[in-house]
């Protein structure tokens, strides 16, 4: 393609964005349409490109700094967009649209994450059902001193809270470990999840030895959801780091560790909020003397908002008249939005 015929076809494209950078520096961004702000940061996407394609090519100067004028106008007005938004809005709209959206995105991180786990559970309990002294091998050794009391029968409501605490604490960490081990590749985190899927299988393979299942799982059930599916985002998160320096796909290695790995942190900061609630409704619910079918219910229902909170579909990165820019840089050097 020559540079007529280059131009021809990319002039309605420049000229539309020249109108609308125009009428944003003469009635304020803030004032612009939803369908407008879109408008610019797809064609400030197009426009980037045709800027690194005609510098490539050597095309005219002119034409090369007037896309390069048009490209850094619009591109602070997007940066304007992004640094006007208040703070406290910007955290709420993160984990009611940016991170679900993105665990949607990345979903089959999540459930790789969740599979190996499930593989763990059940590999440990068939083990422990078949030979029930290999118990000690998937158990943690700070909760190994609770285990007598179960297989006794006797456990008071105070030994339950105890052993759920320090579940808590070892779910936690595996998760915040999972995630980080993720930069050796992912296959640690893996490990993690398979590992802590082991010590759930044989904990409940030991409850159908001595057959306590009503009393350990309502006091479980109520916050492991949350906890559970935070491990399992950490989990995922780590894996993400770990394919994108392995697979790195059209991207230098630099490139795809550097996006995998924000996406990864977004992910694990997602979990914040999973993690606090599991830890309050640990401390203040799970242990009540109250019925366990008033627990399951609870657990039940509380896992039913926390997944159509975090699978329900968003489309795409915005909301009202607000929008998210994301910045970055191609690999000539442009930086795009």
């Amino acid at each position: 393609m020559n540079e007529r015929d280059f131009v021809d076809k990319k002039r309605t494209d420049w000229a539309h964005l020249s109108n609308l950078v125009q009428k944003a520096n003469r009635i304020g961004t803030k004032r612009l349409s939803r369908s407008e702000i879109q408008e610019i940061g797809i064609l400030y996407r197009r426009t980037a490109s045709d800027l690194a394609k005609a510098s490539a090519r050597g095309l005219n100067d002119d034409l090369v700094v007037h896309l390069n004028e048009l490209t850094a106008r619009s591109y602070s007005l997007l940066y304007e967009q992004s640094e006007d938004r208040d703070p406290a809005k910007s955290v709420l709209e993160f984990y009611m649209w940016e991170f679900p959206a993105l665990l949607q995105k990345r979903f089959l991180y999540f459930f790789t994450s969740v599979l190996v786990g499930v593989i763990g559970a059940v590999f440990a309990y068939w083990l422990v059902i078949h030979q029930p002294e290999k118990l000690n091998l998937f158990i943690p050794d700070q909760l190994r001193s609770s285990v007598e009391a179960w297989k006794s029968g006797h456990v008071s409501g105070s030994a339950q809270a105890e052993q759920s605490s320090l579940l808590m604490a070892h779910n936690f960490q595996v998760g915040m470990i999972s995630f980080a081990a993720g930069v050796f590749g992912g296959f640690p985190s893996m490990e993690f999840m398979f590992s802590n899927g082991t010590m759930l299988g044989a904990m409940s393979a030991l409850m159908t030895q001595v057959h306590q299942h009503q009393n350990f799982w309502p006091g479980i059930v109520p916050h492991g959801i949350a906890e559970l599916t935070a491990i399992f985002i950490c989990g995922a998160a780590g894996l993400l780091t770990g394919i994108s320096i392995l697979l790195p796909g059209r991207q230098t290695r630099a490139e795809s560790f550097i996006s995998g790995s924000l996406d990864a942190i977004k992910l694990v900061l997602g979990t914040i909020p999973l993690f606090v609630f599991a830890g309050i409704i640990e401390g203040m619910f799970s242990h009540l003397p109250i019925p366990a079918w008033f627990r399951y219910l609870f657990a039940v229902l509380n896992g039913l908002l926390w997944y159509l909170y975090l699978f329900i579909p968003r489309r795409g990165f915005s909301r009202g008249s607000e929008h998210y820019i994301i910045v970055g840089q191609d690999r000539s050097g442009v930086r795009i939005v």
